[in-house]
């Protein structure tokens, strides 16, 4: 068992605001391997585990060479122990950030010995390949959704990727000859983004899929001597960047679609006055949750925070040891854990939850409720796990290796030509499963919604392959067409699928995700064959590879009216009360629903359900919608 301090009663509330989340409920403090000293960077394993760096010194920025080589840690957060130290072999060097490969292989820097490496879980073994660049020292560490490692080289003002098929670098030297390159992460579509770590660049970079690099200066005019040291660098769920700004006691984000290479339009800076004025202050880790926090930690201040992505007052809490550094990451629970360099620790701190109890009299004509969704916004791994609402994924998605989260997004990849189910939450009768996604090639290839799906051999399903619209049904094994309406689809756009069973009629529609839902079924046929199973998805793809961004399974209700009187109360003291009577009519449990994707435009408009935005979102200029995401700007 771990060594553990659980702080609870102690956790020390420095700064809280009315905008923040609920707080922290508990910090658990587990102590680091024997031997295993200055933990810096950590990473999660598809299982959730986190794997930790500890190089055994402090670079600053090197360690001296007489320094043995350093150790990685597995932590179990189920068990809360130590599941795996590796200590590295004589000849490599010390680790200092670490990275997953979909794999479930642990890639990791080490700058004074000028090398990467990775660890194989399978194997057990550990290979290294030193960096063309002579005393480059490879620092932060990212790889991208073709499985190629990322790179900065904190020394010689570069970055690097290194493919781990053809063992082949392409190094890329920034603009500036002085920049320290030291964060590095990946957005959606595959451009990499870094910080330039010098006051006097004081920069975030970003290196496209085209090979176009991009500088974008944090302010206007002369940085040297501010402090401003841009550091770790992360992405909300919208795709802005997020970075921590070192001795400025701030930490920035730039809005991409206002970016413009060159200038500092987009960038937002958040500063915070530290609570020790004596102490210094250094902003090192940063990460996003999955409830719209941006979370860091101030290594000097020894304090651990947050602040709302869209911007209002920090949140601050007491690390229970020293030096909360690099290694701050938020995993799919919404845990945030960070390591303490000079504690030899990790960390672990929850979320407060909040508890509703209610009382109510529901009187129902058709069933309603939601059986799963999800969001899928959580950290690449493999295999799809659980889904944002807590449910594990059923059928092969959790077996099949075909499935993976890469950038918040489920994928399905190269299947050949099988397919395979991924289904979530409880069987039902009636059942109604929305989703959106995009499929990289048509070719004998589709995807599309199940419902009524029992194993593989038995379901219906609304599937697009291109050309058409179709509802099949597999029956022990035998498959009909039940119906098929002309639909042209195209490779690498966003569509969104509804596919309804109620009694024997089955009921099906597509749109482009950026559109907005027809007003009518597009197709519908009858069958009694199949009586009740799940919900969920079915995936042909071939070579290819779906990309599904959102699912939501529901019952179909007829009309449900509800009187209630609730109260609902947190542990940080929040309470509300209401009493409300609504009446609701409508095809499922869902009142409504937006992925927001569509094309650019003011206002909000229609939903992606097909309902009309209501309140100032349809008359307020402050409303639009910007690279699929609904703005609200300028109030």
């Amino acid at each position: 068992m771990a060594a553990a301090l659980v702080v609870v009663a102690a956790l020390g509330i420095i700064r809280s605001s009315s905008a923040s989340a609920s707080g922290i409920a508990s910090v658990t403090d587990y102590a680091t391997p024997s031997g295993g000293s200055d933990p810096w960077g950590t990473a999660f394993d598809g299982s959730g585990r986190v794997w930790v760096a500890m190089p055994g010194c402090d670079p600053s920025p090197s360690c001296s060479s007489s320094t043995p080589p350093g150790k990685l840690g597995l932590f179990d957060p189920g068990t809360h122990t130590w599941t795996t130290t590796v200590t590295l072999p004589s000849g490599y060097g010390q680790p200092l950030f670490v990275a997953v490969d979909s794999g479930g292989k642990v890639w990791f820097t080490m700058p004074v010995t000028n090398a990467i490496g990775v660890y194989d879980p399978a194997t057990t073994s550990v290979t290294q390949w030193p960096v063309p660049t002579a005393s480059s020292g490879p620092w932060g560490l990212t790889i991208d959704h073709n499985g190629k490692i990322w790179f900065t080289e904190h020394y010689v003002n570069k970055i690097s990727s290194f493919d781990p098929v053809a063992h082949t670098f392409h190094e890329v030297s920034t603009p500036a000859s002085n920049s320290n390159p030291y964060g590095i992460t990946v957005d959606a579509s595959n451009n990499v983004w870094f910080t330039q770590n010098v006051d006097a660049v004081a920069a975030v970079d970003e290196y496209t899929t085209g090979g176009v690099l991009n500088v974008y200066p944090i302010r206007t005019g002369n940085t040297s001597g501010t402090g401003l040291t841009p550091h770790l660098i992360t992405l909300d769920a919208s795709g802005n960047v997020w970075w921590s700004e070192g001795f400025v006691s701030s930490v920035g984000t730039l809005n991409v679609p206002s970016a413009q290479a060159g200038t500092n339009n987009g960038v937002t800076e958040y500063h915070y006055t530290p609570s020790c004025g004596s102490c210094g202050s250094h902003t090192s880790g940063i990460s996003v949750d999955g409830q719209g926090l941006v979370w860091l930690d101030d290594s000097l201040q020894n304090t651990f925070g947050s602040i709302p992505v869209g911007g209002g007052g920090f949140s601050f809490y007491n690390a229970p040891h020293s030096h909360p550094h690099d290694g701050l990451n938020v995993d799919s629970q919404n845990r945030i854990w960070f390591d303490e360099e000079f504690g030899n620790a990790l960390a672990e701190a929850i979320q407060n939850s909040s508890t509703t109890t209610s009382s109510s009299t529901t009187t129902t004509t058709g069933p309603s409720a939601t059986l799963g969704t999800d969001t899928f916004q959580r950290a690449n791994q493999s295999l799809w796990g659980k889904a944002s609402d807590g449910q594990t994924w059923g059928g092969d998605a959790n077996t099949v290796s075909a499935f993976s989260i890469v950038s918040n997004t489920g994928r399905v990849t190269n299947t050949g030509g099988n397919s395979y189910s991924a289904v979530l939450g409880p069987k039902a009768t009636d059942e109604e499963a929305r989703l959106t996604g995009s499929l990289s090639a048509f070719s004998n290839a589709n995807f599309g919604g199940v419902v009524r799906w029992t194993d593989g051999n038995n379901w219906y399903k609304a599937y697009i392959d291109g050309a058409n619209l179709v509802i099949q049904k597999k029956v022990a094994g035998s498959t009909t067409i039940l119906a098929s309406k002309p639909f042209a689809a195209t490779a690498g756009t966003a569509y969104s699928i509804d596919f309804q069973v109620v009694g024997t009629t089955l009921n099906a529609s597509v749109w482009p995700a950026s559109g907005t839902q027809p007003a009518s079924w597009m197709a519908t046929a009858t069958d009694s064959s199949l009586s009740s199973g799940f919900a969920g998805m079915r995936f042909l793809t071939q070579s290819g590879t779906a990309a599904i961004t959102s699912f939501v399974a529901t019952t179909p209700g007829s009309t449900s009216t509800t009187s209630s009187s609730s109260t609902s109360t947190s542990t940080s003291s929040s309470t509300s009360t209401s009493s409300s009577t609504t009446t609701t009519t409508g095809p499922s449990g869902t009142l409504g629903t937006d992925t927001f994707q569509r094309a650019n435009q003011s206002l909000w408009g229609k939903a992606s359900d097909g309902q009309t935005w209501g309140g100032d979102a349809n008359t307020v200029s402050a409303f639009s919608i910007v690279s699929n995401t609904g703005r609200v700007t300028n109030t």
